[in-house]
């Protein structure tokens, strides 16, 4: 636990859902991300964990109104990623004009997209390919 303290004084600490086996475990998590499949849960889940931050992955404009409650979305992918085809700058843009707080994935490998994602309207980026290419 002397990680989780340390952590917890410099940033938030979220769980993947499906990796919260033990909900007693939730004490020690600021938030817990949803994946899409649980978009049509999020009300249900708000009454069972109400003091925590809610991050819900989205991929289509469907998937991000749904997940309109959730605190932050992440929305992807917005540039082509693996066999995925990316949905654009322009998208993003609209998903971010009805949720405040959207951080943008998917395809992110260069500095040339993450200019294009300062230049949006997205809060934030993640990116596992730009940080270890």
């Amino acid at each position: 636990m002397d990680f989780v303290n340390f952590a917890k004084e410099y940033s938030k600490i979220f769980i993947n859902f499906d990796s919260l086996t033990d909900k007693s475990l939730i004490k020690y998590f600021d938030g817990i991300h949803f994946p899409s499949i649980y978009i049509k849960d999020l009300k249900n889940l708000k009454k069972i964990f109400p003091n925590k931050i809610f991050i819900t992955s989205t991929h289509s404009f469907k998937e991000a109104n749904n997940a309109i409650i959730s605190d932050y979305i992440t929305f992807s992918p917005i540039f082509d990623s693996k066999e995925r085809k990316g949905l654009g700058i322009e998208t993003l843009n609209k998903i971010c004009n009805f949720h405040p707080r959207v951080i943008a994935l998917g395809g992110i490998v260069s500095e040339n997209e993450l200019e294009k994602i300062k230049n949006s309207k997205a809060i934030g980026f993640a990116s596992i390919r730009y940080f270890y290419s």
